[in-house]
Order: C-alpha cells, then structure tokens, then sequence
C-alpha cells in the first residue's frame, strides 16, 4: 500500500527516490503532482498556496466587471445616441420651456455619467 508524506514542497521534488510510491508514471507526472499538493493516488490534501477563496474572489470580481461593462455601455450608449428634445419653444420674444423636455435632457445626461461610472468600476474590477 503506498504511503504519502503530508509536507512535500515542490522543492525536493517528488518522494520517487526514498521509496513510498510504486509503481509505472512519468517523472514530470509525479513532479507536478507533488508541486500541487496531489497525492499520487490522485487525492488532494486540502491546502493550496492561494487559498480557496482565491478562485471565488477572482470569478466574482470577473462576472460583476463583466456586468458593469454592459449595463454602463448600453447606459453611455444611450445617454450620448438618444436625441435630446428642444427645450425652449417659441420667439425671442415670447419663449415658453417645456420642463418635460428639461427632465428629459437630464434623464439623458444623468445616464451618460452613470454609463461613464459603470465602464470605470469595470475596468477597476478588471484590473484587480
């Protein structure tokens, strides 16, 4: 039956030359076995230098920048494509303002800038 140290390091290399595995596999095989903390047998022992939140963290972060990439450019896409409607109908000497084409053109700039932030979170969560 073979027998695995607990504590190999990548190092020393694979335990081959004391005796405790047996048996037909390639020494670059054994080699990254040992260099990733798999036993020969094909078992992990649980540790691994990143640790298990680092596939998480790194997953999350690539999903959300993902996200905040498309909804911030369809947002800046439509803040800067959309038309703005007239504002002032009217002479000089008689102008009227239309405050729905007001709330509207601020509608739009409003989602220009929240398209701009989402594009810049992105490209930060990108980079972590």
């Amino acid at each position: 039956m073979p027998t695995h140290e607990s504590n190999c390091s990548c190092g020393r290399g694979p335990s081959v030359a004391q005796g405790k595995w047996y048996g037909v596999r390639s020494y670059l095989h054994l080699f990254y076995e040992d260099c990733t903390g798999a036993s020969p047998d094909g078992d992990r022992d649980g540790s691994s230098p990143h640790g298990a939140w680092a596939p998480l963290i790194w997953k999350v972060s690539l999903s959300t920048g993902t996200l905040f990439l498309l909804v911030g450019a369809a947002a800046l896409a439509t803040g800067s494509l959309v038309p703005p409607k007239l504002e002032g109908i009217g002479e000089e000497e008689f102008m009227v303002l239309d405050m729905q084409a007001v709330r509207y053109n601020h509608a739009l700039g409003t989602c220009w800038l929240v398209g701009m932030a989402l594009c810049v979170a992105a490209g930060a969560l990108g980079a972590i």
